[in-house]
């Protein structure tokens, strides 16, 4: 009793300071791997029982998450818009409330057209409650800190994958897909609404207002940042950046599978990339930290082609997968960092939000087009090789547009 007494004051205290930027990022990010672990990583693992049971083709199910992902991309803007006036709060609750609801209704699904209706409306959740609200509240909170807030948050949701798929696993092997769905949705409306209620702030001070005249301000400031080309050389980088993860993401096993390379290692060097994006992070947070967006740009840009391109070449032996996976999960793990934070360093913080869900447009629209666009182009050639050519040239592009956005950001400075 005499513990608890102690204990009650200091617990009082964390909870007045909820919304301090240090005490808010744990519980948040938390909560990410939690939403991306169960609506994300799930949808792998929850397809081969459904096709089982329900007599559905693979293409027809992932032409469900595809129609999803594509609606999440067009919600990006208009929830960063939201997010710009409101604050997080309501949004990103509402995103985990709205996803915990609709795993319930997925469920009890019987029929395709149930299944497609269900994931158009879960796309409109996905963007109220994924990564990018998180970055923009994490802007708003700890302002020119960001890139230490975005650092601390991307080494936890890092782990998502590699949390989730082994426990989702399991939680299959005890229960029925429908079931396992009941225990998903749980942990979105038990853990996550609570914590983003409770530790995103209403409105960060410095937000803007919803006056008509903040509005038309931020109409304004988004038709500059339209014509400034350092924002389409962002766009084309993200966008680059997520094709090229997506495409590797869904093409790599079965790459590998057709060439006869043995399961353990393809196991192996696949799940190597969680662990190898977190640990390029915690070198960006320690020996890097003094690093220019520039600087890590040109060494990650670069380096996504590189790893496609020994995917190529190299040998399909442990070690150069091993290799592979490390500069593949390296760059991956440092760009997602320079998401959240050139944009606003390069851009300006004004209305963030908002620029931030229209870069996310593109980049979900690449994100969901990837795995079937690489399968036609491997079907339609009968190569694996020539599909792994166009995701290179895809990552190339990402090159491009980092190094587009440098150059203009420079010429802009010059003529300032």
């Amino acid at each position: 009793m005499r513990f608890l007494l102690m204990l009650a004051p200091r617990a009082a205290n964390l909870w007045a300071r909820r919304h301090h930027p240090w005490v808010m990022l744990w519980p948040l990010a938390l909560a990410q791997v939690t939403s991306w672990g169960t609506l994300y990583y799930s949808f792998p693992l929850l397809s081969d029982p459904m096709r089982v049971e329900l007599g559905w083709s693979q293409s027809m199910l992932s032409g469900a998450i595809t129609a999803g992902l594509l609606i999440t991309g067009l919600a990006a803007y208009p929830v960063g818009t939201l997010l710009d006036r409101k604050g997080g709060r309501a949004i990103m609750t509402l995103g985990s409330t709205g996803a915990g609801v609709l795993l319930i209704v997925w469920s009890q699904v019987a029929l395709p057209w149930q299944f497609y209706a269900l994931w158009m409306v879960l796309g409109v959740f996905l963007a109220c409650c994924l990564i990018e609200p998180l970055f923009a509240v994490i802007n708003q909170v700890f302002g020119s800190n960001a890139r230490a807030g975005l650092t601390a948050a991307t080494l936890v949701t890092g782990l998502s994958g590699t949390i989730y798929v082994p426990l989702l696993g399991a939680l299959l092997q005890a229960l029925e897909w429908r079931d396992a769905l009941l225990v998903m949705a749980a942990l979105n409306l038990g853990l996550n609404v609570p914590i983003h209620w409770c530790f995103v702030p209403a409105k960060p001070p410095g937000a803007p207002s919803s006056h008509p005249v903040t509005r038309r301000r931020g109409s304004v400031v988004m038709r500059r940042r339209l014509r400034n080309p350092v924002f389409w050389g962002l766009a084309l980088w993200y966008t680059s950046y997520s094709l090229t993860a997506s495409s590797l993401i869904f093409q790599y096993v079965p790459v590998l599978r057709g060439e006869g390379v043995r399961e353990a290692v393809i196991l192996f060097t696949f799940a190597l990339i969680g662990p190898v994006q977190v640990l390029a992070r915690v070198v960006i947070v320690t020996v890097a930290r003094d690093l220019s967006i520039a600087r890590l740009g040109a060494f990650t840009s670069s380096l996504a082609p590189v790893a496609v391109l020994l995917l190529i070449f190299a040998p399909h032996d442990f070690f150069w997968l091993c290799v592979f996976a490390s500069c593949f999960a390296t760059s991956h793990g440092i760009t997602t960092i320079l998401r959240g934070t050139a944009p606003a360093e390069w851009l300006g913080r004004e209305h963030l939000a908002r620029t931030m869900g229209a870069i996310a447009f593109p980049m979900m629209v690449a994100m969901a087009l990837a795995p079937s666009l690489t399968a036609w182009a491997w079907e339609a050639s009968g190569s694996s090789r020539f599909m792994l050519w166009m995701v290179f040239a895809g990552a190339l592009m990402g090159t491009c547009g980092y190094w587009l956005a440098v150059l203009a950001r420079r010429r802009g400075r010059h003529r300032n």
